[in-house]
This record gives structure tokens, sequence and C-alpha cells, in this order.
């Protein structure tokens, strides 16, 4: 504590008590807490000061000391703490504290960064920073749990290390520059008794420059990568290459190859799901494990005799088989690329239960999609079919499939994809201007919808003499009663596209990137849940038909409420709408199309249905 009265007092007090500061060199100013600084003269404004410190009840003032001896810089400054301001016997009292050194001048501040300011990226590799610690650190995995972390502790902090010494019970390891004078080692070994890993010397000093500095860094290998997704593989077998490549980067910093990355991510897959050449192997032993558990259904697996080399496989589940007899008459048949070391095509044949969703009946996998691979497909699809009905097939006009179906289910109607058909008239139509050409598309799509002959000649002679010879020549390759609804010689359903077999593709897409008896045993995997899912749901339905059925029924419902209908017979009506139109609910038909074009009754059947009073246990 100490009493002063005038400012020259003050100034000899603090250079007293600070010899670094010196008289004449140096200038004052004070703020009271948060307000601005005022500068501080004379005695003048050191009693200003203080009647403001006992004005506002202040306990503190804050006094800035700076370079006042003509500096050039003049930014130099120092600030002391006055304490317990008050007035004692007519004195002024305070307790002088210093409180920090040196600052830099707050307009001398670098300002530059805040315009292009950075939003800050905490790395999954952050952890890694003291992964290497101290001496007698322990590592519980032994000496290969050390390795790794090393490895991580020197890629976060982007240096290059060698092993002097590394087998199985002592590691030493120096920084790259070794040779330049740098002083960074790692030395520790393995605990006889209890197989623990202990660092003995650690020196954590690096006098490397940062030129050293590197994100490709040698120990980020393909097994250490196959590490880090190896949980990520497991949930999600499509993980490409080149996601990798983006995930080192964004995630820990590294910059890898992508033969690195593709290498890696074979070796996670490898350690998930096992070796791709292995798993042909397992298949026998796959398929006597599943004919026991899964009796009446058919396995079918094929090898070379002399090579004993994997050949195909064809796979129906009893449930399936059993399941196709009450969905309608309908298959849709498509194939798809695998995308496992091996490659090869898995071919499918999937069927539509009664609520409208996806009922896989078999699939094969093959070397591709060949006429022989189709057509060895397609026999055996035949030997399972115990249900003696006339079967449709829709799919794409794959060459394999068309002569696979002409020649095994010759007396079976076959309807080609009109989306196909219609991506197959687009690329004729290259060329022409794009809203033509979608004029011309729409009107074949019109044409393969026209409910009878005489509306699908007008229509395609319309087609013809507008698209002209590209048209007239794509047409001439295409047989109408492929896929023409007025000429189709059996009923399709209202089925009009393959995209039911693209959605079993769909449904397979993480498989495909498996081995194959992983491959094999997911797709059982899934179709055995998605059966036991639906039945849980149907043993709540209350509906006498299925829940997507009986909607249509109801909107149907809907749109005819305000609709007239007269009894023309016993089973005859017309509807009055507009246009009015006469339904035949013994024939199940409409004259609107829709009826016989859906095989389910259309909004002006729901009428007359519900006129005559018989309920719907007439479709039944």
């Amino acid at each position: 504590m100490f009493q002063t009265s005038t400012y020259a007092q003050l100034l000899n007090k603090l250079v007293v008590r600070w010899s670094d500061l010196k008289p004449g060199k140096i200038g004052l100013s004070y703020s009271l807490e948060s307000d601005h600084f005022c500068m501080l003269l004379d005695d003048e404004d050191l009693d200003v000061m203080f009647d403001l410190v006992l004005s506002t009840g202040s306990k503190r003032v804050r006094v800035s000391v700076f370079d006042a001896g003509g500096s050039s810089s003049g930014c130099a400054k120092q600030e002391i703490c006055i304490d317990d301001v008050g007035v004692r016997g007519g004195q002024n009292l305070a307790i002088l504290r210093r409180d920090w050194k040196m600052d830099v001048d707050k307009e001398e501040i670098d300002l530059v960064p805040k315009f292009c300011v950075n939003k800050e990226t905490v790395l999954l590799s952050a952890g890694w920073r003291e992964l290497i610690r101290e001496v007698n650190q322990k590592f519980v995995g032994g000496v290969v749990e050390f390795r790794e972390a090393l490895a991580k502790f020197a890629i976060h902090h982007g240096f290059e290390y060698d092993f002097v010494k590394n087998d199985q019970e002592r590691v030493t390891a120096v920084c790259k520059r070794k040779t330049s004078g740098c002083p960074w080692i790692v030395h520790g070994r393995v605990d006889k008794l209890s197989r623990f890993f202990y660092i003995r010397h650690f020196n954590s000093v690096h006098d490397c420059d940062a030129s050293v500095l590197n994100v490709q860094h040698s120990r980020a290998s393909s097994s250490f990568i196959g590490k880090l997704v190896l949980d990520e593989i497991r949930s999600r077998p499509s993980k490409r290459p080149i996601d990798v490549l983006g995930d080192m980067k964004r995630l820990y910093g590294m910059s890898v190859s992508y033969k690195r990355a593709w290498t890696g991510v074979e070796k996670s897959k490898a350690d998930v799901f096992g070796d791709y050449s292995t798993s042909f192997d397992e298949l026998r032993w796959w398929v006597e494990a599943a004919k026991s558990s899964n009796p009446d259904s058919v396995f079918d697996i094929e090898f070379d005799h002399e090579t004993k080399r994997f050949v195909r496989m064809f796979v129906a589940f009893r449930a399936s088989i059993y399941g196709f007899n009450y969905c309608r008459p309908l298959l849709f048949l498509d194939g798809t690329f695998l995308k496992a070391r091996h490659k090869g095509c898995l071919l499918a044949a999937s069927a539509k239960d009664g609520n409208k969703g996806l009922f896989p009946v078999c699939f094969a996998i093959v070397d591709a999609e060949t006429n022989v691979s189709w057509s060895w497909f397609l026999g055996k699809l035949r030997d399972i079919l115990t249900n003696e009905r006339d079967v449709v097939f829709i799919s794409d006009r794959n060459d394999g499939i068309v002569n696979g179906v002409a020649n095994i289910f010759p007396q079976s109607p076959h309807s080609y994809c009109l989306y196909h058909l219609k991506m197959n008239l687009r690329h004729c139509l290259s060329g022409l201007k794009a809203g033509f050409k979608e004029h011309l598309v729409n009107l074949f799509s019109l044409c393969a919808y026209a409910p009878n002959e005489r509306m699908f000649d007008d229509l395609i002679s319309d087609l013809k003499r507008q698209g002209k010879g590209r048209v007239v020549t794509f047409l001439s390759r295409l047989p109408k009663e492929h896929w023409a609804y007025a000429f189709f010689p059996a009923k399709r359903y209202g089925e009009m596209w393959s995209n039911l077999a693209e959605c079993f593709n769909s449904w397979i897409q993480e498989e495909r990137h498996l081995p194959v008896t992983q491959l094999v045993d997911g797709i059982r995997v899934k179709m055995m849940e998605k059966i036991a899912e639906r039945s849980q749901l149907a043993r709540k339905w209350n509906f006498s038909i299925c829940p997507n059925m009986n909607k249509e029924l109801e909107n149907s419902f809907q749109i005819s409420k305000s609709w007239v209908v007269k009894r023309s017979s016993t089973d005859i009506f017309e509807v009055f709408c507009d246009p009015s139109v006469m339904v035949n609910i013994a024939d199940q038909t409409c004259s609107c199309s829709d009826w016989q074009f859906r095989s389910f009754p259309c909004c002006h059947a729901v009428c007359a249905i519900y006129y005559s009073g018989k309920g719907f246990e007439i479709l039944h």
C-alpha cells in the first residue's frame, strides 16, 4: 500500500516498483472496468481519475503504461492494476499490481483472415495425436497394437520413420531424418510375464523443418486402410475404392492412391466375408446345409469335371415355389452383373404377390447373359413350376431371353417391356428435334395401350406416317403380339413394364458385391426376413382382399358415387357418366376396356357391382 497525491509521485512509485520502467520515457492512460481508456497526463487528470473511482464505487482502475519516448513503433505497452482505491486521512490510497507485461497494439492485429473464414474441421485422426505419449506407456495388445499406434501417430503428425529394430519382442523407431540430426526416437519391448508392450525410451523432440510434412504417408498401407474401413464394409459391401479415396482425405487428411484404396477394400472384404476364391469351394457345403434345412427346395450346382471349377448354380426355395401358385401367372425375367472380384451374372425370375409386392421365385449365378445360360435357367424354371398354369413372361428384348422363352416355353406369351422399347425407339430417332422425338415416342405408347385392333390400326398408321422410314424399319422388327395390348394373346394384368425385375436387382444391390457363397446366403436371409415380415402383417389384415387392392376399390367407389346406373339384364348394366359405358359383371368386362386390361374392376365396374347388390364376392 502506498500514498500518492500527485502525478509525479505516481510515476515515481511505478519506477521504484518496477525498474524496467524509465522516468521520462513512459506515458499513462486509465480505464474504469469496461470504460474506454483516458489519458493520464498531470495532477488534474489524476484527481479526476480518483473522483470517478469514488463516485462509481469502483474498487479497481486499470492504468496502461506505454512508450512515450518517441519510438517509431510506439506500440509496446504494459498494464498496471490499482486495487482498493479510496481516501484515507485525506490521502489517495491504492495498491499497485502488475497484471501483464507486453502486448501488441490492437491496431496491428492481422485482420486479413477475417475476409476468408474457414470452418474448422475435426478429423477422425485427431485422436491419434497422443497415441505415443511417454515412457512406461502400456499396450495391452502387445507389439502389434504398438506398431499400429505408432503408424497412426506418425500419420497424424505428418512425419516418416524407419525401424532400427522390429521383431516380436523389441521395436526401435527413429525419424527418417535421423541422419540429418533429428533426435526423435521411440523404443520399447514386450514384458516377458504379461506380454504387454511397454515404451522404455521416448524422445518426442523433432527438429526437422516443415518441408518433411507429408499427407501421402508410406505407413498408410492397403492393410492399414482396410482396417479403417472394416466396419463400414461390413454394413455396406458396395463401398467403392473411389469412395474410400474421398473418405481418407475428408476424415483423416490422408492422400492415398487408387490402387492402395482398391487393395484395402478387397482386404477388408476378405476379412469380413472371407476369400473370394475359397467362397466357391464353400458353395458345396452351403448346398448340403441348405438342403437339410430347406427340404423340397431346388439347388443345382455345376462344376467342370476336368478343372473342378465352378460353372453355374440354380436356387429355388420351397417357400418361393409353393408361394408362386398363389400369385398371378406372370413372371418378370432379368439379369444383372455381379460386382465381386470374379464378376459373373445373376439371372432371376420374379412375380408380384397379392398385395403387388416383389415375390422372388428363383435365381441363378452364371458366367454371362448368353443364350446357353438363359436356356439352362429357363429349363430349371420349367421344372419347378408345379401348377399347370399358362405363364406370361415380361422382359426386355435380350436375345438370350427371347430365344430361351421361345424354346423352353413355346406356348407361353412373351411381352416385351414397353420402357425398353421406348428407349430403343429414341435411339433410332437420334438427330431429330427433342420435342418431335418425344411426340413420336408418346404416339408409340398409345399404340401399345390401344384397347382394340381398330384403334391400334389408326394410331400405328399415324405413327408410321409421321415417323417415316426410321419408325417403319423399327416396327418391322417388332412383332405386335409381343408389345401391343390389342394383339397380346393372354392376360397381362395391366403389366407393360419389367420394372419389377429392376426392383429385384436393386433389392440385392449390396449382396452383388459379396463372394458367391455370401451372395447366395445373403439373398436367402433377405427372402426369409421378407416372408416373415409379410406374414406378420397379413395376420393383422381384416380385408377379404389385400390392402393395396382394397384401396383401389375404395378409390373407385369414391370416384363413382355420383354416377347413375341402369340395369339392362341380370348381369349387364349401363353406367351413365361422361362418357357412358356398359358393364357385364358376369363376363367381367367393361366397354372402357380397363377391367379386361388389368383383370381388376375399373371404377365403372365397381359402380355396377355395388348397384347389383351382389357384392364383390363375385370376383373370387
